[in-house]
């Protein structure tokens, strides 16, 4: 059946369509051909009536003539008037009989038994107008002659009555088989139009459900919850729903396993080029980025990086080196997104980092990061290896970021004199000897008041620069014992570093010596003491503003 049955739901539709035209069609020439039909029965049924009620009345028009005549013989003073009723009546039976209802009907003996009658009347009449009538002749012709007469037309007309009454009610039976078989093809008709419409219902839900699987399926594909379970009753089928589930379905895995490309390619991208850094350049992924997008502003950088780490790769082999850098980078490097900033770049075992929400962010993270490093020393004591220590620079201003290189091949990075800066106030750490140090603008822009552990390192001019810069020691992220030193002993400190800018060397050095008094290990306050006792006992020299000259990076 399927074989003949066609698959397409456009022609099925058709088919259904046709039937029910084709339906429409029959129903309305059938009624049609009824109609004709029943009106042409309906004709012959009223000529019927119509011929059984001009034989009625011819009837009764014959008795009457026959009655009229006795009257005549019977009391002479009826004689005139009964001789009109008489031919009045013997007239409404031969209208009768040559009535346009009687035509092509076999009448002839009718009509002669008719003549025979009247002619029997006319002797009738004539004897009973004499002037001695013989009654007793008359009684014969009346009684032998013309009731015979009178008697056979009336059988003949009541044959005919008979079988005009038989033909009207064939036709009656007739239109009541009609109007059965009528009904009988309304009720088939009923039928087919149930089942073509019990097919149309169907046909709406065959085309209705896979309808409402596939929009399930597109929202669900829109909405990343698609799985090709939810077109499985539909793919298989041979129609056009069939072909758009298929098409739908490999449509919806082509682009899903494209998502996941893409999502991987993305997850992936990161790694190089972070979220953070495409939101602050403001794009909404690394499809977006162009060659020389990049944002102005002013914002907190940071460079750090390991000290001591080059003597102590030359008892490692490259691969041992390789995986120092990278552990020590994955546990430092998550602090810098922890505190809202992002790694422009990896510089050996050193990074940069810029914070464009807020300078504190910077300085809490180089605390944390300094802290992290004394953890790690832990592990690298129970490896057997020296532990290692980090330089910390944070300077605030005006920069530039975004990417650079070339339309192959590009990578973020940060453009300023400030950046310049900040990597030589990192670099100061090794001739300071402290751990952590930010510039003057950078305390400037930090919270007030601010509570950071920390202390004043004077004035120092770096190299490529002759503007004297303002640095302070942040000793927060020392271990506890260092950091306890270093609070007992800034006063004294500070002390020095001021007497030292205002040129009293002498007393510099006495504050200095207290320092150490206390805490020999402070390399800050030895470094200050040497300077004293080299211009102690000198003036100062000319333009002098306390400022420490740096010759090197």
């Amino acid at each position: 059946m399927s074989r003949f049955f066609p698959q397409s739901i456009q022609a099925r539709m058709a088919l259904l369509v046709g039937c029910l035209v084709l339906l429409a069609a029959l129903i309305a020439l059938l009624g049609i051909f009824n109609a004709a039909q029943y009106q042409q029965q309906l004709s012959l049924v009223e000529r019927y009536a119509l011929t059984l009620q001009e034989n009625s009345r011819a009837r009764l028009a014959l008795a009457q003539a026959q009655l009229a005549a006795k009257n005549t013989f019977i009391a002479e003073e009826y004689r005139a008037g009964d001789y009109g009723d008489f031919y009045r009546h013997t007239q409404q039976v031969n209208d009768y009989l040559y009535a346009e209802s009687l035509r092509n009907r076999p009448v002839d003996d009718l009509r002669r038994e008719s003549e025979t009658f009247l002619e029997q009347s006319e002797d009738f009449f004539i004897l009973l107008d004499q002037q001695e009538a013989d009654y007793e002749q008359l009684s014969r012709i009346n009684l032998d002659q013309m009731d015979p007469a009178a008697g056979r037309m009336d059988l003949q007309m009541q044959d005919a009555y008979h079988q005009d009454l038989a033909a009207l009610r064939a036709e009656l039976a007739a239109i009541g088989e009609s109007i059965r078989f009528n009904i009988l093809i309304g009720q088939a008709a009923m039928l087919i139009l149930a089942a073509l419409l019990l097919w149309a219902v169907y046909e709406t839900m065959y085309i209705s459900t896979p309808l409402d699987h596939l929009t399930s399926a597109v929202v669900a594909f829109e909405n990343k919850s698609y799985h090709p379970e939810m077109l499985a009753r539909e793919i298989p089928r041979r129609d056009e729903l069939g072909k758009l589930a298929r098409a739908v379905d490999g449509m919806a895995q082509s682009i899903t396993k494209a998502n996941q490309l893409r999502e991987e390619f993305l997850h992936a991208a990161q790694k190089f080029i972070p979220s953070q850094y495409l939101e602050f350049l403001e794009k909404d992924s690394i499809t977006s980025v162009r060659l020389g997008d990049h944002v102005s502003a002013e914002m907190a950088v940071m460079f750090s990086d390991i000290r001591g780490f080059t003597s102590m790769s030359e008892k490692m082999t490259a691969k041992e080196n390789f995986d120092f850098v990278n552990e020590y980078l994955q546990l430092v490097s998550p602090i810098i997104q922890k505190h809202d900033g992002f790694i422009v770049k990896f510089l050996g075992d050193g990074m940069m980092a810029i914070f464009p929400y807020g300078v504190a962010d910077a300085v809490e993270a180089g605390i944390e990061k300094a802290l992290m490093v004394q953890s790690f020393n832990e592990t690298l004591k129970q490896r057997g290896l020296p532990a290692i220590s980090v330089g910390i620079g944070v300077h605030t201003g005006p920069m530039m970021v975004g990417m650079i290189g070339e339309e192959l091949r590009m990578q973020g990075d940060a453009f300023s004199d400030n950046v310049n800066l900040t990597s030589r106030i990192e670099g100061l750490n090794k001739f300071y000897g402290t751990s952590m140090i930010i510039s003057e603008d950078t305390l400037q822009q930090m919270p007030q008041p601010v509570t950071l552990k920390m202390r004043s390192l004077g004035k120092a001019v770096v190299k490529g620069r002759a503007t004297p810069l303002g640095m302070y020691e942040v000793y927060a992220g020392l271990p506890a014992s260092q950091a306890t030193l270093r609070d007992v002993t800034r006063d004294d400190f500070e002390r020095g570093v001021t007497l030292y800018i205002n040129g009293k060397f002498g007393e510099a050095g006495k504050a200095f010596n207290r320092v150490l008094e206390r805490d020999p290990e402070d390399k800050t306050a030895r470094l200050y003491l040497e300077l004293c006792a080299d211009l102690s006992g000198k003036p100062a020299p000319k333009n002098w503003d306390g400022a420490i000259v740096m010759d090197a990076k």
